[in-house]
């Protein structure tokens, strides 16, 4: 199949996935420039990729139906995957809104001194 101007690029399949990613193990891309993957164990055709069939396969509700035929290994391995996946982008922001803090604050004039005292803050007025 050939698309206007040149050939169309090769489709993929669980063969040949976009992306090293797990999930692709467990789905079928149908249309990528639409993001529709189809679940290898009941055939349903998901919108939004694989971060969808990741649901999917998980049993997330909310943004996706539930796969009734998954193995229950399967199940487990997504829901830990997108419960790592969470805590990973928690802890991202959580080191973002550091590092945005930490240049929003004013410079600290300190010196590293060789032996004894380890840190001496230059800001801080020092008496007797």
């Amino acid at each position: 199949m050939a698309a206007e101007g040149g050939a169309a690029p090769a489709p993929h399949s669980s063969s040949n996935p976009p992306s090293t990613d797990p999930a692709w193990a467990h789905g079928i891309v149908v249309d990528m420039a639409r993001r529709k993957v189809q679940c290898k164990y009941c055939d349903r055709v998901l919108s939004g990729g694989i971060f969808r069939l990741k649901q999917h396969l998980a049993g997330i509700k909310g943004e996706v139906a539930l796969c009734s035929r998954v193995p229950a290994e399967v199940r487990m391995q997504f829901c830990q995957y997108m419960k790592e996946k969470e805590t990973s982008k928690a802890n991202t922001s959580r080191r973002r809104q550091q590092i945005r803090e930490d240049l929003s604050a004013p410079p600290r004039r300190s010196v590293d001194l060789p032996r004894g005292r380890q840190f001496f803050d230059l800001d801080q007025d020092e008496e007797g």
